[in-house]
Order: structure tokens, then sequence, then C-alpha cells
């Protein structure tokens, strides 16, 4: 198989992670090739188990690949300026630190950062999502407490009483939060009420809030607020930040760090 081929067929996985369906013209038209080069694609997939196939299209076939390539797409989206914000927001992680790290996947590019600094020594991580506790499975020199609770099947963040009882009696000395939305008169927005009131008790248990956002969430706003300006240390976003939000944040006293 091509690499071209094995590109194509993973962005088709990609495509699908979030429909019901996909016809076999939508893909032609997407990846800009024929359909006959699609059937092709889906008559693979659907041999390797990745997806039945139906009359002119294709679904897929388990709830756990549907939400692998949901978050991969996630992931994907601005995945150079993630880098950039996790690799600055690393330099604020010192050894011995407790740190948390939340589910969003910007503080996930974060936690592929660290792992890779072989010279920070005894870290212990508490990270709320799946994906994040899975990237940091095979480091030696990083202590991952693991709460319990809910697991959310779209996003894979844990949620719930369990987790913050788990949390109530631990000093977390830096947490790394992400946002659906920031801005200076809403602060940090959520859209899940779960997640919105995990992260007001991590507020509360943090000595340290540091927030990582691209510049796209500066244009959102969510369901409901988990934090004022006044409650975060650091935010580090990109250059794509609005300047005049920027300003308004710094002025209110938020130190704002761009990644470059």
């Amino acid at each position: 198989m091509t690499y071209l081929m094995q590109y194509r067929q993973q962005k088709i996985l990609e495509f699908m992670a979030g429909k019901e369906h996909v016809s076999v013209s939508e893909l032609s038209k997407l990846l800009e090739v024929s359909e006959v080069t699609i059937r092709t694609d889906l008559n693979i997939l659907g041999k390797l188990g990745k997806i039945a196939r139906t009359h002119g299209g294709a679904y897929l076939t388990e709830e756990r690949l549907k939400q692998e390539y949901t978050f991969q797409t996630r992931k994907s989206l601005n995945f150079s300026d993630k880098q950039k914000i996790g690799a600055l927001a690393s330099t604020f992680v010192n050894s011995s630190d407790c740190i948390l790290l939340d589910s969003s996947t910007t503080v996930l590019a974060l936690a592929h950062i660290i792992k890779k600094k072989s010279e920070l020594k005894d870290i212990t991580v508490i990270p709320t999502g799946i994906w994040t506790a899975i990237e940091l499975m095979d480091c030696s020199n990083i202590n991952v407490l693991l709460p319990g609770g809910y697991l959310r099947h779209t996003t894979g963040s844990i949620t719930g009483l369990p987790t913050n009882d788990f949390l109530r009696d631990l000093l977390i000395h830096k947490a790394f939060l992400g946002a659906w939305g920031i801005s200076h008169e809403e602060g940090l927005t959520d859209t899940h009420l779960l997640e919105i009131e995990l992260k007001k008790f991590i507020i509360s248990r943090s000595r340290e809030v540091i927030v990582l956002v691209d510049g796209s969430k500066f244009r959102q706003i969510g369901l409901s607020a988990y934090a004022n300006i006044n409650q975060i240390s650091k935010i580090i976003t990109d250059a794509s930040a609005p300047a005049e939000e920027i300003e308004k944040l710094s002025n209110a006293g938020v130190e704002v760090l761009i990644a470059n």
C-alpha cells in the first residue's frame, strides 16, 4: 500500500468520525479523486474491519473507532500552533512539581513535550483526560496519578463527584487548562456542565492556573464560565490571538505570552 493511499484512507476515517454515514460522491469531492479510487479505498477499509460498506457509501463500525478518529480530528486542528503553545508552557514545569493537565488537545501537546524532557525528575501529573494519560503511560520520570470518575465518550475527559473527591486533598502546584472560549468580559468558558464544575473545583485547589488556548478560542463563547480573568495566572496563546483582546487581558493584570 502506497503512502498516498494510506494518507487518503486515514483522511476518510477522520471524516467519517463525526457522521452516521458518508457517500462515495462526497468523499470523492472532499479528497479530489475519482469515485473508483474511493470505492477501492472503502473496500480495503471494509476488509480491515474498520468500516461497513453500504450502497453508495460506508459508515464506521465501532464506537471506539468513532471516538478515536473524532479525537484525532480535534487534535489536528491548528496543530502547529498547539505544538508551539505546548513548548512554551513546558518551560513552566519544574522537577518535583505536581501539575494537573486537563483533557484539551492543546494541553495534550504540553504532555507530549514534557515526556521528552529527561531533565525533569519526579513530576506528578494528574490528567483529567484518558488520552493525556495514555500519552504519558511510557514515561519513567513522570508519576501519573489518574483520578476516578465518569468517562465522557465524546472527549475522553474524566468528570463527576468521584473526580472531585479524588482531588480534594491534593495540592496542585500548577493547573494547565484549555477552554472552549476566552474573553476579558466572559472569562474562561466551556460547553459541558460537568466539565465546567470540575474546572471550577480544580481552580479552587490550584496555586497557579495557566491557560493554554490557540487564537481561535478568543472568538468563541461557551455555555457558561468556569473562571474569571482575575483567577488566571498566565495565558499562553499564539500570534493569531486578537491584539485588542490581549491588550484588555494584560491591562487586567493577566500575563499573556505569545508562542512564536
